[in-house]
């Protein structure tokens, strides 16, 4: 069985049982960019997570994480691959208190290398009388600390409400559920809302919570982000304080957690949730949960099958990308629960809907551009003024390259056509040709394992077996290296 340390070595955050490596890593960076770059943009990247599917960096704040990912990330991918060795993986985060918290874990190593490689011994006792602590040390029963988890659940969006929400067919099932989770007087079922990225599952999460809070009488609600969690799992099982932390999240009646499928490959995270899960069930608690998977496609993405399980026994609601008609709507109750002062015409609203239309996050990042621009003023927006001001979102957008591109490119880079590549024969050619597409689709487009196997007409694991295939592929193939190397020159332009 996986112990403390082996589980904290995957799920620390700054690299604690990694520093020599990291430092190496950023020596290389530096002599890659050179000191003025280096200083504005790297200095203060941190490994949030090392483990065998991902490699997630972090930095301080979001404007240096979306430079580091718009203009850096070849950068930081190939050194990786240079001075570290391959993954499948990368990714990037901000962890405002990453550096107190690496800070505080050095302190720790320095002091277990000056021990020769082991913590302050405890004093000696019998194997059944301890409980193994994060640091390789034994702690004794009674020996757990207090942790504050202050920072645990993340404030509520005012403007993620039920009145902001637009119920359309696509989404209709989980709206309901989410209604479901503020009934009264029954039992409380654990319900998941899953769908892709951009659809309202955030949202849903979060105006369910407003109105358990706005009752009064509910007692409190917590929503609580995957990278809190994990931080805070880290920070519990070093301090021996777990208990504290199951403590901190039973603190509310309602409890709220986001993106699951992010806690793949975080073992000790998911085995704590698992506790906090039962334990707030058991009490009558109400607890949601939202993700990009169904239940029956998280253990293949590496979540615990006990946490499927109970997933699967609750209501599961599904949630679908929303057609033009529904980003209508939402664009309309955006404007009308902002307080930008402009008029924004149904036609302009109408050519965001149509011509936006990636998911609604895009949608309303669109409309946000506009309101940046013209909310201050007493003016009327039109059609006009909208495609003036959002030509080079439209541009960049343009420049997006999708999976069906990926396929396409496959497709000419292997001399195939392009029904060969979704279709079910299985020459070698033309598995090796989709092998480069999953990758590219990966590594290059940054998609999901299930996107990817939906627009080739896979399952999940088939196309994470193809994935590894790639990878070996790359190392030892000039042919397939030279395929994929045509792929990326046609999605990167």
């Amino acid at each position: 069985m996986e112990n403390n340390q082996t589980m904290l070595e995957r799920e620390a955050f700054g690299g604690h049982s990694h520093t020599e490596i990291f430092k190496r890593y950023h020596a290389a960076l530096r002599s890659r960019v050179g000191d003025a770059k280096y200083k504005s943009w790297f200095v203060d990247l941190g490994l949030a997570e090392l483990s065998d599917d991902c490699v997630t960096l972090a930095t301080a704040t979001e404007a240096k994480r979306d430079m580091l990912d718009h203009r850096f990330f070849p950068v930081l991918a190939e050194t990786w691959r240079r001075e570290v060795g391959p993954f499948r993986n990368m990714r990037l985060t901000v962890l405002k208190n990453l550096s107190a918290h690496a800070a505080r874990i050095d302190a720790q190593e320095e002091k277990r290398a000056a021990n020769g490689g082991f913590a302050a011994a405890a004093p000696a006792a019998a194997p059944s009388a301890m409980t193994p602590v994060a640091n390789g040390a034994q702690a004794r029963p009674g020996d757990e600390k207090e942790a504050a988890f202050d920072g645990l659940a993340t404030a509520l969006d005012p403007r993620r409400t039920f009145d902001a929400f637009a119920v359309a067919p696509s989404n209709r099932i989980a709206w309901a559920a989410a209604q479901e989770a503020l009934s009264e007087g029954r039992p409380k079922e654990l319900i998941y809302f899953y769908g892709p990225s951009g659809v309202g599952k955030t949202h849903l999460l979060q105006a369910a919570a407003h109105e358990w809070e706005r009752a009064g009488d509910r007692g409190a609600a917590g929503y609580v982000t995957y990278n809190n969690l994990v931080n805070a799992c880290v920070s519990a099982v070093w301090a021996n304080s777990t208990q504290a932390l199951h403590k901190a999240l039973l603190a509310h009646d309602y409890l709220a957690f986001d993106d699951i499928h992010f806690l793949s490959g975080k073992n000790r995270t998911q085995e704590e949730l698992l506790i906090v899960i039962d334990a707030a069930l058991d009490s009558g608690k109400q607890v949601v949960i939202a993700g990009e998977l169904p239940p029956a496609k998280l253990v293949e993405a590496g979540i615990n099958q006990r946490i499927a399980d109970r997933l699967a026994g609750g209501i599961c609601a599904p949630i679908h990308p929303g057609d033009e008609p529904l980003r209508m709507v939402v664009l309309q109750k955006r404007l009308e629960n902002s307080t930008a002062k402009c008029t924004v015409t149904d036609d302009a609203l109408a050519f965001i809907a149509r011509t936006f239309s990636q998911s609604t996050r895009e949608t309303i990042g669109a409309l946000n551009q506009l309101l940046l621009m013209y909310g201050g003023e007493d003016v009327v927006v039109d059609l006009d003024e909208a495609k003036t001001t959002l030509k080079s979102r439209l541009e960049d957008r343009k420049r997006v390259a999708t999976i069906d591109d990926a396929i396409a490119a496959g497709a000419e880079a292997f001399g195939l056509k392009l029904e060969d590549m979704t279709g079910r024969a299985q020459p070698q050619r033309i598995v090796r040709a989709r092998h480069a597409v999953v990758w590219c689709a990966r590594e290059v487009l940054k998609e999901s394992f299930p996107r990817i196997g939906k627009a080739l007409k896979r399952d999940h694991t088939t196309v994470m077996s193809s994935f590894r295939r790639a990878q070996a592929l790359i190392e030892r193939d000039k042919a397939f290296q030279d395929g994929v190397r045509r792929i990326r020159e046609a999605l990167e332009g």
